[in-house]
């Protein structure tokens, strides 16, 4: 079972009714990675994830992260969405790396950025993170778990299961994988339970085998209201255009209200040269979804070169609270990054291979990582109301423009972030947004 202050066991109710409110984001990864023993088993980790965090130290590490992720990611996606959790990411690789020595670990923290800290000092700060994103006063929910499942009779060092609850606060659970079924069916249980049942079917038995030894689950799951709400009579139904140029209905929500927004050069001709950032702040203000829009002439793939760590904080400094209209797709994603690939092109390689140095996981030689893949899943919306006919201030706005409209009928970036911090804690683009039903009206009816 799933065991964390935040959280409570996986056989009781997680969500309460009445839980939802006008205006959310919600989401919900699952990080799994494998790791096989040559001969002798498999270590699989699998992660529910989705967060927010800060800690100065690990701000700039993690947005760093972010960018070369994202930015491998649209090498290999072409016009497909992309969404993934930095941290999520660098969450599961640290359990991982608590078990890594020699140049195993060395690919580590080159990688994800450790190399000026003191050796062990990101997983405190990992762990900092963990609690400072759980802390009860926060005006959005958070939860974070962490599970190790261990086969009966297998051994692994005392000291990595002292580190992992120490760090990831993970408990132990023994299990027997031979009953593939049924230790699958307890682990999606809780799983499903930690993420609104958004992450279903993660194990099945076939993903056991008489070689398994160790699963490790990390499951997070976040919620944040809009501070400012979308009202759901507002919503119609839009237009969004591709960058084939083909075009998809998908219900578009409104308001008019202070928002953060400025409008940046790309240093081109092209349409003007100028793009839009658009931050919309979460009760509390302490997290925000941040946007960057082309103009729409100006394919998204013009201005994704220019997404640089520098370029996400001048985007922050330099936005400025004014009243806009802002036109944005009620819609959900799903993705699956193939995250072994991906991180071996980052430069972890040697983990996935048979001279992999684990061996602080176990005495036992010959452990690897045989898979590793990320899956998310966003939604954004009003709380699933359908929209009602209402016309007047959707109208006026179509008569006459006094003030700026940020309108997300194509493609665009999107940025989960810690305003305080600078922290980014999801990223990723929307290329084709999935309609929800909306029950709304075409706004040419009005």
């Amino acid at each position: 079972m799933f065991l964390h202050p935040a959280l409570i066991y996986c056989n009781a109710p997680f969500f309460e009714k009445g839980f939802y409110q006008e205006g959310y984001i919600e989401i919900s990864l699952v990080f799994k990675l494998s790791l096989t023993m040559h001969h002798f088993g498999i270590f699989s980790i699998f992660v529910a994830l989705t967060a927010v965090y800060g800690t100065s130290d690990h701000d700039d590490t993690i947005t760093e992260l972010s960018v070369k992720l994202y930015h491998d990611l649209r090498g290999t996606k072409e016009d497909d969405n992309i969404f993934f959790s930095p941290l999520s990411i660098a969450l599961c690789v640290g359990m991982v790396e608590l078990g890594a020595r020699g140049s195993s670990l060395k690919e580590i923290r080159h990688v994800l950025g450790y190399d000026r800290l003191k050796n062990g000092e990101e997983f405190t700060l990992l762990k900092d993170l963990s609690s400072m994103m759980t802390a009860q006063e926060k005006h959005y929910v958070l939860s974070i778990a962490n599970a190790l499942y261990l086969q009966d009779g297998f051994h692994i060092s005392d000291k990595f299961i002292q580190l992992m609850k120490k760090y990831f606060n993970a408990e132990v659970e023994n299990v027997d994988f031979k009953q593939g079924s049924t230790v699958a069916n307890e682990i999606n249980a809780c799983v499903e339970n930690h993420t609104n049942n958004r992450i279903r079917d993660l194990f099945s038995a076939e993903d056991f085998t008489d070689l398994t030894r160790l699963v490790l689950v990390n499951a997070i799951y976040f919620k944040g209201n809009w501070k400012s709400q979308f009202r759901p009579e507002n919503t119609r139904t839009f237009s969004f255009t591709k960058d084939d140029e083909s075009e998809v209905q998908v219900p578009m929500m409104y308001q008019k209200g202070e928002f953060y927004y400025g409008e940046f050069t790309d240093g081109s001709n092209e349409a003007g040269g100028v793009y839009q950032v658009l931050e919309i702040p979460y009760e509390g203000d302490e997290i925000s979804l941040m946007l960057m829009l082309s103009r729409q002439e100006v394919p998204l793939a013009t201005l994704e070169p220019l997404v640089k760590a520098s370029l996400i904080e001048e985007w922050a400094n330099s936005v400025k609270k004014q009243k806009v209209e802002v036109f944005l797709p009620r819609f959900k994603v799903e993705e699956v990054v193939n995250l072994k690939d991906t991180l071996q092109r980052l430069g972890i390689k040697e983990i996935f291979s048979r001279q992999a140095d684990l061996s602080a996981i176990s005495g036992d030689e010959g452990l690897f990582v045989d898979k590793a893949v990320h899956k998310a899943f966003l939604e954004i919306n009003e709380d699933g109301a359908e929209a009602a006919a209402a016309t007047g201030m959707i109208a006026s706005s179509r008569m006459a423009v006094l003030y700026p409209q940020v309108i997300f009928d194509h493609p665009f970036f999107i940025c989960i972030r810690n305003r305080k911090t600078g922290s980014v804690l999801f990223m990723g683009r929307v290329m084709h947004p999935e309609a929800l039903n909306s029950g709304g009206h075409d706004f040419e009816e009005l």
